[in-house]
């Protein structure tokens, strides 16, 4: 069967990109949303066939293949030493996590990830188009409508902006202290007195992208404290029986005893 050069070409053009080799894979999102001055995390991972070994990963931006350091250097070399603020997370397997520390304005860009085996190069075509944003108002939103919570009850505060918080570090603190908890959604359960107090949410250690206090108010639940009583009253009549029957027990064998005795 004949075929024309003009045929040809076109089907040898398509064969290309779906005739790639499947193990070659590099995944991460199309874009990403960062508020200027927080910390992101841009999810990566990749693949490589079988019997390779990768040694050396980059991560560059506002490049082709992530191999001309001339015009832009890379952000992230592991054979180089590169910009602090750009942190590999991951591992050289398939893992390609990068993180980015107190982000600039300069920061927004396409970034791609390219890795280096012992037997060849593979490098993500489309790469990651990072967004920086300013003047985002950060606010607490709640999982109730009211900011009046019983005892004993929950509620879920939410740290939401117009950036997307699944990869954001966010920073949570009541009444001005920093609490342990971390991420978007800070959930509060069993809720007492302590509970009770003004929460805010940050983007960052610093405090600079800080949220409008949220005011929470934990009031007694008379259903909750009778719950309460009746489990202690049950606690200490059981305690209190435990007791008679060691004591009927002790006088018992104190009369047995002494009636043995007397036989």
């Amino acid at each position: 069967m004949k075929m024309n050069p003009w045929t040809l070409s076109v089907l040898l053009l398509l064969a290309g990109p779906l005739g790639a080799d499947p193990d070659w894979h590099v995944e991460y999102p199309d874009s990403f949303c960062v508020v200027e001055g927080s910390t992101a995390t841009i999810p990566c991972s990749f693949t490589h066939p079988a019997g390779h070994r990768v040694e050396r990963v980059v991560w560059c931006t506002n490049q082709v293949f992530c191999n001309d350091i001339t015009s832009t250097p890379n952000v992230y070399d592991s054979n180089v030493r590169a910009d602090s603020r750009f942190q590999y997370l991951e591992d050289l397997v398939g893992n390609c996590t990068l993180k980015i520390i107190k982000t600039v304005k300069q920061d927004a860009a396409t970034y791609l990830f390219r890795f280096e085996t012992n037997y060849d190069n593979w490098a993500g075509r489309k790469g990651v188009v990072v967004n920086v944003t300013d003047g985002e108002v950060v606010k607490v939103r709640s999982s109730v409508t009211d900011h009046v919570v019983k005892e004993g009850g929950q509620v879920t505060l939410t740290c939401t902006s117009a950036c997307s918080f699944h990869q954001l570090d966010v920073h949570w603190y009541r009444n001005g202290h920093a609490l342990s908890e971390t991420g978007p959604a800070l959930h509060l359960s069993g809720l007492s007195n302590d509970d009770a107090g003004n929460y805010t949410c940050s983007l960052d250690s610093s405090g600079r992208n800080t949220s409008a206090p949220w005011c929470l108010v934990v009031v007694e639940d008379e259903g909750f404290h009778r719950s309460v009583h009746l489990k202690v009253a049950v606690v200490k009549g059981v305690v209190l029986a435990v007791l008679l029957l060691l004591l009927a027990g002790v006088v018992f064998a104190k009369w047995f005893s002494n009636k043995t005795k007397r036989i």
